[in-house]
């Protein structure tokens, strides 16, 4: 390389510095995705913050733990403290307004999106999502997530024109 040989060990340790710095420094460069995911030790998990006390959305949380064959779905009580310790994005008011969900990417889901998101990863469904990706498919499922939060409403008696029967 050079001449002296100095310089030479000079350079290689100089190299050596930078290609250890590399190594060490690599995994502390993360994408904003990577450190939301580890903050909230998501692994490949879809959270789903969900009421525990209303019988639909237990019956719900019962029949997605069914088909839900790669244990991928992970359910918590918005009513528990320590959800609001996990996902500190959250807050109790707007879990209690509706199902909140955090992806194993770190974003967070609520409402209609919750629904669409359990239909589209759930073992037991990908095979039929080819057919729900259609305006009808969604109008349709749309209708089955609002009947959802009717009933909820119902049970919670926040709608004065709930026609459910309990």
């Amino acid at each position: 390389m050079f001449k002296n040989k100095t310089v030479n060990y000079i350079i290689i340790f100089i190299l050596n510095l930078l290609f250890l710095g590399f190594i060490v420094i690599t995994p502390i460069i993360a994408t904003a995705e990577e450190v939301k995911q580890k903050a909230y030790n998501l692994g490949n998990n879809y959270w789903i913050i969900y009421d525990n006390v209303c019988p639909y959305c237990k019956e719900a949380a019962k029949h997605i733990k069914q088909l839900d064959w790669e244990k991928r779905f992970k359910f918590i009580s918005y009513r528990d403290a320590s959800t609001y310790k996990m996902f500190p994005d959250l807050t109790k008011e707007e879990c209690e307004k509706d199902v909140h969900m955090v992806t194993p990417k770190g974003e967070v889901l609520a409402g209609y999106q919750v629904f669409r998101t359990i239909i589209d990863n759930l073992s037991a469904t990908k095979l039929f999502n080819p057919l729900l990706q259609n305006n009808y498919a969604e109008k349709k499922l749309n209708e089955v997530y609002e009947k959802m939060v009717k009933e909820r409403s119902c049970y919670y008696k926040k709608s004065d024109t709930c026609g459910l029967k309990k």
